[in-house]
């Protein structure tokens, strides 16, 4: 999208841009954007008071009293907003090489491996998503998967006079619905899978794939990749030319596949070109994770060798973290919030497990409330004891939401409710003997647990270390 040229023109005296009218200065320009709860022209007035150079309107917009002078209208300020955001920083995304990864599971997971694969190549790498945003060492910023416009472009432009020259980022369906990537040029763009997730907020899985798809055909980029093993990946590459399909009949394929508690095996072929690697990363559904990072980085010129040391050293916080007792069991934390990650872990697990499946999860409250019984089924079909127990439940109750979750559960799997998480732990810990998995899903890497509006400190992992 072409933005106004007085609006192009009035960027360059600028001194900062802003959608909040309480973050406005002197020299601002405000944005004023329709939210899902609140309508960004209620504040024209309120920004333009507190020395705003203009407002940024939409057209129809009456301005009744304003001053005409300093509103400017355009046809959509979510769009205006993203490529005014790209032009006031300098346009960093058309200087560096930005991967946009989107997907119902397994995004993380692909954004790590590529970072890995990138920085054992010699090439500094930043990564914006759902831990962190950060290069190296150096943490930017934290919050949403996806950030607003002005984050996005502003720490694009940060990463780029740091030194990083490639940035890998998860870009959620919300972001892409809300255009809070748009002025970006990709380099690489990725599609892992779509499951059931998020129909809160996109009421159908057709318009949850509509938003997915945009990243590839609302968005200028140089390699796409797609999940064709998944049906909604196969219908994206039906209508997006130049695709790299990863699948049983794509250019890559999978031809062998191996796991287990210390690492994978892949064998892959990659244009009639038969390549193995190893990888430390644990469990089947690793396989695409894999397949589709290692398919963007052939594609972008990274020799073999430097993909098999980077798949051989990758770590992702909160994905399959094994930790070992004393008592001979094992503890495997993992983000799983979805029916298709929790299948998907568990299904690992259970092939692996020497002994019997103990799993500790809940569900995350104001958010899709249909997928809690779906999760309840896969759960109680791969375990031999389901510990339901509280997620982040928000402004939900914590005993509704575990309910939920039990219409989908089979009677005959023992199933225990303990919305304290960290007794719920406790207790799985206590029965646990040896042979045993514990699986503790849901939350992964978070170091919080969001109740009632506030967010206490927690951590899965911290919790387990300290009872064992």
């Amino acid at each position: 999208m072409a933005i106004p040229r007085e609006l192009e023109r009035v960027l360059k005296e600028a001194k900062g841009l802003t959608q909040d009218s309480r973050e406005v200065r002197e020299g601002f320009i405000f944005f004023a954007i329709r939210g899902t709860r609140v309508d960004g022209h209620a504040f024209v007035s309120d920004a333009l008071e507190r020395g705003a150079l203009y407002a940024a309107v939409e057209e129809g917009y009456a301005g009744e009293g304003l001053p005409k002078e300093r509103l400017i209208r355009v046809s959509d300020t979510r769009a205006a907003l993203g490529e005014s955001a790209h032009l006031f920083f300098g346009k960093p995304s058309e200087k560096l090489r930005v991967v946009g990864v989107t997907g119902t599971n397994g995004k993380t997971t692909v954004t790590y491996i590529i970072e890995s694969v990138l920085r054992t190549a010699g090439v500094a790498c930043g990564v914006m998503g759902t831990i962190n945003y950060r290069a190296g060492n150096e943490v930017f910023g934290e919050g949403r998967t996806t950030p607003d416009p002005l984050t996005w472009h502003s720490t694009l432009n940060e990463m780029l006079q740091k030194g990083v020259r490639t940035v890998v980022a998860e870009v959620s369906s919300h972001a892409l619905d809300q255009k809070r990537v748009w002025g970006t040029e990709f380099h690489g763009v990725i599609f892992t899978n779509l499951t059931q997730d998020h129909l809160d907020y996109h009421k159908t899985m057709d318009e949850y794939f509509r938003a997915k798809a945009r990243l590839f055909t609302d968005y200028r980029w140089q390699i796409a990749v797609i999940n064709t093993d998944d049906e909604w990946g196969r219908k994206l590459s039906g209508f997006v030319e130049r695709a790299v399909r990863v699948g049983s009949h794509g250019e890559v394929r999978v031809e062998g596949f191996e796991t287990g508690f210390s690492g994978s095996r892949i064998r892959m072929l990659w244009r009639d070109q038969v390549i193995e690697f190893e990888s430390s990363l644990v469990g089947d559904f690793q396989r695409t994770n894999i397949a589709l990072s290692v398919a963007y980085c052939l594609e972008s010129g990274i020799e073999p060798g430097h993909i098999g040391e980077g798949l051989r050293t990758v770590h992702v916080p909160g994905r399959f973290e094994i930790i070992r007792s004393p008592g001979g069991f094992l503890v495997v934390i993992d983000y799983a919030h979805t029916p298709d990650a929790i299948d998907n872990v568990l299904r690992t697990i259970r092939k692996l497990s020497k002994n019997r499946v103990i799993t500790v999860f809940g569900a995350g409250g104001d958010r899709d409330r249909g997928k809690r019984p779906l999760m309840g089924r896969i759960a109680g079909r791969w375990s031999d004891l389901v510990i339901l127990t509280s997620d982040n439940p928000r402004s939900e109750d914590p005993d509704q939401i575990i309910e939920d979750i039990s219409e989908g559960l089979n009677s005959s799997v023992p199933v225990v409710k303990e919305p304290d998480r960290r007794k719920a732990i406790e207790k799985a810990l206590e029965i646990a003997s040896s042979g045993d998995i514990v699986a503790i899903l849901g939350k992964g890497h978070e170091e919080y647990q969001e109740v009632g509006g506030i967010k206490y400190p927690f951590s899965d992992r911290q919790v387990v270390e300290e009872l064992l």
